[in-house]
């Protein structure tokens, strides 16, 4: 193998290891079971179950962080938005749990959009609901806020799988 070669392979070797470095650097809103997270214990006198925890992570102020959430749907043919409420668990680390607010029928994604001041970034997560748990397969983590169209793919999806 000649230098030259070798040098562009060693040079494309050292960026793509920048680039996968890089992605897990990026401002996130991630999503988890409420017993990974610890949160069930903050909830044992609630009525609703706590369907799943969320978190931001990669923010360097995590306690300024705002996040908020939808819950998209599709009952009986009708597309419906709902606003959800997140219940801070630990507001300083940005950890959140959220309780079912959405009818048991029809396909529900759960749009999760966050915000972080420093670095100032933007970033979406798509949740696939269905009786009262999260589909993790069938979820999204994006790394900047999601398009009308991309809520809409993820619940016709979700409808077309249910049916």
């Amino acid at each position: 193998m000649s230098l030259i070669r070798l040098l562009a392979a060693g040079t494309a070797a050292v960026a793509f290891a920048a680039v996968a470095v890089s992605a897990g650097t990026m401002f996130r809103v991630e999503i988890g079971s409420p017993v990974a997270l610890g949160v069930n214990k903050y909830f044992k006198k609630v009525d609703k179950k706590v369907v799943l925890a969320v978190r931001a992570v990669v923010c360097e102020d995590l306690a300024n962080v705002r996040i908020t959430g939808t819950a998209e749907g599709l009952v009986a043919g009708k597309r419906q938005s709902l606003p959800i409420t997140l219940t801070a668990v630990e507001p300083v680390e940005a950890v959140y749990a959220i309780q079912q607010q959405w009818p048991e029928a029809g396909a529900w994604v759960l749009h999760l959009k966050g915000t972080c001041a420093n670095p100032k970034a933007e970033a979406s997560t798509l949740v696939a609901v269905s009786k009262g748990t999260f589909i993790r397969e069938k979820s999204e983590v994006l790394r900047e806020p999601a398009t009308k169209k991309q809520i809409d793919d993820a619940v016709a999806a979700l409808a077309r799988s249910q049916s």
